[in-house]
C-alpha cells in the first residue's frame, strides 16, 4: 500500500505543472490606423489628460469632481465591487492548498465511589488535497484575476464617466447663469426702449401698434427669464445628486469670464493608445482573458480527478494515560473519473470556447466604438470652433443693428418694428453664442473621457 501511496503522491507532483486549454497571450490587434483621421484640436502633454479638468483652469470645477470622486454613490458602489472580486479571488486560490480538520471529544461514566477513572478523551486530525493535475484549478485563478481586472476596469469607467457627468452638470449651470444674465440685460436695454416709445406716443409721434410692439419684445424676454432660473436649479440640483448629497450642501460662485471661456488643450495622443487608456476597453481585455481561462477549466473536467487524503487519532482516559500509545493514523487515495456524461462535459469546452469567440468579438467592438468615438469628438469640436468666430461677429453686428435702429426711431427715420426685430436678433445672436461656449466646453469633455482620460 505504501507504494502505491507514493505512486499517487509522485504522478501528482509530476503533472502538477500541466496546465491545461489554450493561454491568453493578449488581445488581437485590430489594426486601427496610426493617426486620427479627422482634424485635431490643439494637443498637449498627455500627462494632462488623467486630470484633464484641471486644463480649465476652474478651482471649483476641480473641487466638484474631487467632492465626487470620494462620495458618489456610483463611486462607493464601484469600490464594494472590487472588494468583492479580491474576496472572490482569494476563495479560488485556496482551491489549490490542502484542507484540514480537527477533532476532540471526551466522555465521563462510571462509579465515583469505586474508582479515579470515569471516562475518557478522544482527539483527531485529517486532511485531504486535491491536486491540481491538469491546472483546472489554477485557471479558474487565472480567471479570477482577470474577473478582478475587469471590475477595476468597470470602476474607473465609472470615474470617468463621473467626472465627465460633474463638468457636464457644471458647464450647464454657467450656460444657464449666463443666459439668465444676458436675458436681464437685454430686458433692462428694452425697458428704457419702451419709455422712449411711451413718450412718443403720448405726443402722437408714433401709433399704438409700435407701443404695443415694444411691450410684446419686453413680454417675450420676461417668458424665457423664469426657465433660466429654473435651469439654474436643475443643474444644482443634478450636481449634488452626482456629488452624493443634496442641494442645500454645494454652495456654487460664478467663475470669470476669462474662466469659463477658455479653451484647453487637450492630449489627443495616438489611436493605438485607446487600447491601453480606455477603461472600457481594458475591461473588455480582461474579459476576454477571463474567456480564455474559462476553457482550461472545461477542459480539466475531462480527465480523473485524484484526492489524497490522511488521518491521525487517538484516546486516553481522563488522566490522559497512554494517549499517544492508543493513537492510530491512516492515508488514502482516490481517482474519480465521470463516465457517463462525457457529451455533457465536451459540449461544456464547446461552450467556453464559443464564449471565448463572443468575447473576443465583444472587444472588438468596443475598441472599434472607442475609435469613432474620438472621431465623432474631433468632428464635433472642428465644427464648433469653425462656428464661433461666426456667431461672435453675428452677436457684434446685431448689436450695432440693434443700437443704429434705435437711433434711427429717435430721428425718426425708422419705425420701432425694425427696432423691435433687431433687438430680438441681437438676444438670440447673444444666446447662440452661450451655447456654443457651453457646447465646446461639453465637446471637450467628451473628448478627454473618449480619450480615456479621468483615472
Amino acid at each position: 500500500m505504501k507504494i502505491s501511496y507514493s505512486l499517487y503522491l509522485l504522478a501528482a507532483v509530476g503533472l502538477s505543472s500541466c496546465q491545461l486549454g489554450p493561454n491568453f497571450t493578449g488581445a488581437p490587434d485590430q489594426g486601427l490606423p496610426a493617426t486620427w483621421v479627422n482634424a485635431l484640436p490643439p494637443s498637449s502633454g498627455e500627462q494632462s489628460l488623467s486630470d484633464w479638468w484641471k486644463s480649465f483652469g476652474d478651482p471649483q470645477l476641480t473641487d466638484l469632481i474631487n467632492r465626487g470622486f470620494q462620495s458618489s454613490p456610483d463611486m462607493v458602489s464601484a469600490a464594494l465591487a472590487i472588494a468583492k472580486a479580491e474576496a472572490s479571488l482569494r476563495s479560488t486560490r485556496s482551491g489549490l492548498f490542502p484542507t484540514g480538520s480537527a477533532s476532540i471529544g471526551g466522555d465521563n461514566a462510571g462509579n465515583f465511589d469505586t474508582s479515579t477513572s470515569h471516562g475518557g478523551w478522544s482527539g483527531a486530525l485529517s486532511a485531504s488535497w486535491t491536486p491540481d493535475i491538469w491546472g483546472g484549478t489554477r485557471r479558474e485563478v487565472e480567471a479570477a484575476y482577470a474577473s478582478l481586472g475587469s471590475t477595476q476596469a468597470a470602476a474607473n469607467a465609472t470615474r470617468t464617466a463621473l467626472a465627465a457627468s460633474i463638468a457636464n452638470a457644471y458647464f450647464e449651470w454657467i450656460s444657464a447663469k449666463e443666459s439668465l444674465r444676458i436675458a436681464r440685460e437685454q430686458l433692462e436695454y428694452q425697458e428704457r426702449t419702451y419709455e422712449v416709445v411711451k413718450k412718443k406716443e403720448a405726443v402722437g409721434m408714433v401709433a399704438n401698434l409700435e407701443l404695443a410692439e415694444a411691450r410684446a419684445t419686453i413680454a417675450s424676454t420676461r417668458a424665457q427669464i423664469p426657465t433660466y432660473e429654473a435651469n439654474i436649479k436643475s443643474r444644482e440640483n443634478a450636481l449634488a445628486t452626482l456629488l452624493g448629497t443634496t442641494v442645500d450642501k454645494i454652495s456654487l460662485s460664478m467663475p470669470t469670464a476669462a474662466t469659463y471661456n477658455k479653451v484647453p488643450r487637450v492630449p489627443t495622443g495616438l489611436p493605438a493608445e485607446l487600447l491601453r487608456r480606455r477603461p472600457d476597453v481594458v475591461k473588455a481585455e480582461h474579459d476576454l482573458h477571463r474567456a480564455t481561462a474559462a476553457i482550461g477549466v472545461r477542459v480539466a473536467d475531462l480527465f480523473p480527478k485524484i484526492s489524497l487524503t490522511g488521518r491521525a487519532g487517538s484516546s486516553a482516559g481522563t488522566d490522559f494515560s497512554h494517549f499517544w500509545q492508543n493513537s492510530a493514523w491512516s492515508l488514502g487515495a482516490s481517482a474519480s473519473q465521470t463516465i457517463f456524461n462525457r457529451t455533457a462535459l465536451n459540449e461544456n469546452v464547446n461552450i467556453a470556447e464559443l464564449e471565448r469567440d463572443a468575447s473576443a468579438q465583444s472587444y472588438r467592438k468596443t475598441v472599434l466604438a472607442a475609435f469613432a468615438e474620438v472621431e465623432d469628438c474631433l468632428i464635433t469640436y472642428a465644427r464648433l470652433t469653425s462656428q464661433m468666430p461666426q456667431y461672435q461677429a453675428a452677436a457684434a453686428a446685431n448689436k450695432e443693428a440693434a443700437e443704429l435702429s434705435l437711433r434711427r426711431f429717435n430721428s425718426g427715420e425708422s419705425d420701432f418694428l425694425n427696432v423691435a426685430a433687431a433687438e430680438r436678433a441681437w438676444l438670440s445672436a447673444e444666446l447662440n453664442l452661450i451655447s456654443t461656449r457651453q457646447q465646446i466646453r461639453m465637446c471637450l469633455a467628451k473628448l478627454c473621457t473618449a480619450l480615456g482620460g479621468g483615472w
